[in-house]
């Protein structure tokens, strides 16, 4: 067994690339690979903002490595995270894929925050993750860092469920850069590139470019479809500088990207939809006698357009305008040889501008304190603890349409969250290591829950709007976990049992619509996004893994049940939200990775029992579709020609399973081939 990490010298371990903090992450004054080779195993801040060994971690925490990354025959990040125990990867279209922490599955999933970096990718407008919008492609990716359970204390709202916090590549002291060009059926093409280039002994920029393209799935005639559906069509190009000058880093930089797609809203409707992000972003790290002080902030922008090209006649697209400013300051202190401590605040503003919505203008601030507190009082034990406080205040301005439905008076209000995690770990005899834990999160209404005002076609002679509503409160996630890890003759075993409960869900108005009727001026229905009631998921994940000679495998199988006090789904479905319908109950993989001399192979096998998705048929009406069980075949075989130049193939679904994308559009077979180059 490894022995905990201590930190005896700040600076000594960021000299060989450890962070402060999940802002320090951000910083990116970090050399994981140099840190994972000093201490034998990946090392990751993204569970309580101290360095830790992956095998110490005091949560269920994942770290996807490099070298996983290039065998897997996946082609983006939530392929990676569809293998790992207590994830729902639910690929609702060829282009919209969503990933949902132990149950709970839906589209536009609030509750898992999405970082580069440490910067926040999850868009705030709608409460979603744009996986073909984050910016970075797999060349890119150092690790992937997975944490399971609600980690709001660090990360503020939307943390609920989890974290996926993604590490890039940075400036190094020698040249390199990386390139894949691949192809295959359903008209698939990618180009993608990432160059580190070292400026001076103390700077080194990163360029990273990519452009990728496939069709969309055949769409069944029983599902309600538009006139006209898009293909996926996704660009990206980024730069980054970083500069290390004594005890002090600093780091740059800035993106564009764009993602044209078909998906279902949260109404589970099919929708075109068309994105443009941009962001800039900078941190300062400085070493000090007592610990170290990280300060980062950023800006993003995002431009969402929804019903695009819908067909002949087609009115103009909806459109949000997103800007997000965030500004971070965390320190570490030294207690002592082994006792930490962590000191955080955050402010953020956060605002939507559209002519759909309750006034031009939906914006909220929120200011937030946090600390945590990590203690070793004995070799075999240690305890952490972290708590979070934020207070938000919600506005509106600008022009109103009519009729108004709300007091705008509604939106002028302001409310308080405390948040926490607590974990102990304690090492059983020479090798188990027993980890209970649990915390209380937050997920926060979307601006457009709060604000959205948007009118419906329907055969009604009364006008319908589908609207939120300013009194919306946050939804309350109490999590709690108990898992046991031991090695066994090189293998190693994990087991881990769960459970979850989620307080006024938030759900989108469906079919049966539940309406307010308003008469002033004229008469009107509202239908509003409302808190519908709880549910709860509890569970079991079993994970082995290990290696015989040349081959390497792992196997994991998650149960997951879930239990809710939700509106019936008898029809008409009031809402768009069955999560005891669409949880999976079964999940099972298994991996395997071989090589013989210049060839790679590398298998996934999967197997999901069978859900019931909501859509709506061309009644239109809203209905679960069954989704069959499915067993997926996913593999890649790799030829490397030279020591950079490598040959591949890869496929997913080799079996042709119609429900291994868990979607009420069947999956079909994409297989690619392509060359990769690293120097």
């Amino acid at each position: 067994m490894f022995a905990p990490l201590r930190i005896h010298s700040l600076r000594t371990v960021l000299t060989i690339g450890a962070a402060l903090s999940p802002a320090a992450a951000f910083a990116q004054a970090v050399d994981y690979q140099a840190l994972q080779a000093t201490v034998g195993e990946p090392v990751t801040t993204s569970v309580t903002g101290t360095p830790q060994r992956a095998s110490e971690l005091p949560a269920s925490a994942t770290i996807i490595t490099r070298d996983d990354i290039a065998r897997s025959p996946a082609r983006d990040v939530p392929g990676l995270l569809k293998t790992f125990a207590g994830i729902d990867v639910n690929r609702w279209t060829a282009g919209q894929t969503d990933v949902a922490v132990r149950g709970g599955v839906q589209t536009y999933n609030a509750k898992l925050l999405v970082l580069v970096d440490g910067r926040q990718v999850y868009l705030d407008h709608y409460g979603m993750t744009d996986w073909n919008l984050l910016g970075v492609q797999l060349e890119e990716i150092q690790q992937i860092e997975l944490v399971r359970g609600p980690a709001n204390a660090l990360y503020g709202f939307n943390a609920a469920s989890g974290v996926v916090n993604i590490i890039t590549r940075r400036g190094t002291s020698a040249p390199s850069a990386t390139a894949t060009a691949e192809l295959g059926n359903h008209d698939i093409s990618k180009l993608a590139a990432s160059v580190l280039l070292p400026v001076t002994p103390s700077i080194g920029i990163k360029l990273a470019a990519a452009r990728a393209r496939e069709d969309e799935r055949r769409i069944p005639s029983t599902l309600l479809r538009p006139d006209m559906v898009f293909d996926v069509a996704s660009d990206q190009l980024s730069a980054d500088v970083d500069g290390t000058f004594g005890a002090l880093q600093v780091a740059l930089g800035g993106g564009h990207s764009t993602n044209r797609q078909v998906e279902y809203l949260p109404s589970q409707l099919l929708s075109n939809q068309d994105y443009t992000s941009d962001t800039i972003h900078g941190s300062a790290t400085r070493d000090t006698s007592w610990g170290g002080v990280t300060v980062n902030g950023y800006v993003n922008w995002l431009d969402a357009q929804y019903g695009v090209g819908a067909g002949p006649g087609a009115t103009d697209p909806i459109e949000y305008k997103n800007r997000i400013i965030v500004g971070q300051a965390s320190s570490l202190i030294r207690l002592d040889m082994t006792n930490t401590l962590r000191l955080g605040a955050e402010y953020r503003n956060n605002r939507l501008e559209s002519e759909y919505q309750f006034a031009q203008r939906i914006s909220y601030d929120v200011a937030s304190a946090n600390a945590m507190l990590d203690l070793h009082p004995q070799e075999q034990v240690s305890f952490t603890v972290a708590g979070r406080l934020d207070r938000l205040w919600l506005h509106q301005s600008g022009a109103m349409p009519q009729p108004v439905y709300d007091d705008p008076a509604a939106f002028d209000r302001a409310f308080t969250r405390f948040s926490f995690n607590a974990a102990l770990l304690i090492h059983t005899g020479a090798d188990g290591l027993l980890r209970i834990n649990g915390g209380r999160a937050y997920q926060l209404p979307s601006l457009v829950n709060f604000g959205i005002r948007i009118p419906i076609i329907t055969p009604s002679p009364v006008p319908i709007f589908v609207a939120g509503s300013p009194q919306i409160d946050p939804v309350t996630v109490w999590s709690g976990e108990i898992g046991y890890t031991h090695p066994l003759g090189g293998v190693k075993l994990e087991a881990t049992g769960f459970a979850t409960w989620t307080r006024d869900a938030i759900a989108s108005p469906g079919d049966g619509l539940q309406t307010e009727l308003f008469l002033s001026p004229l008469p009107s229905l509202v239908a509003r996004f409302r808190a519908v009631g709880d549910y709860t998921t509890y569970g079991v994940e079993l994970a082995a893994s290990g290696s015989l000679a040349k081959l390497t495998w792992r196997a994991n199988y998650t149960w997951t049940h879930t239990d809710d006090r939700l509106p019936p789904v008898t029809l008409p479905i009031p809402y768009a939200l069955a999560p005891r319908s669409t949880t999976p109950l079964h999940k099972a993989n298994v991996v395997l990775g071989y090589d013989i001399g210049p060839v790679t192979l590398s298998g996934v096998a999967r197997y999901t029992s069978a859900t019931r998705q909501l859509a709506f048929s061309p009644t239109p009406q809203l209905l679960l579709y069954r989704v069959s069980d499915a067993v997926a075949l996913d593999a890649r075989v790799g030829y490397r020609v030279t020591k950079a130049v490598e040959l591949f193939a890869a496929g997913e679904n080799l079996a042709l399973a119609g429900g291994a994308a868990v979607s009420p559009i069947p999956a079909d077979r994409r297989v690619r081939a392509g060359v990769r180059l690293a120097l």
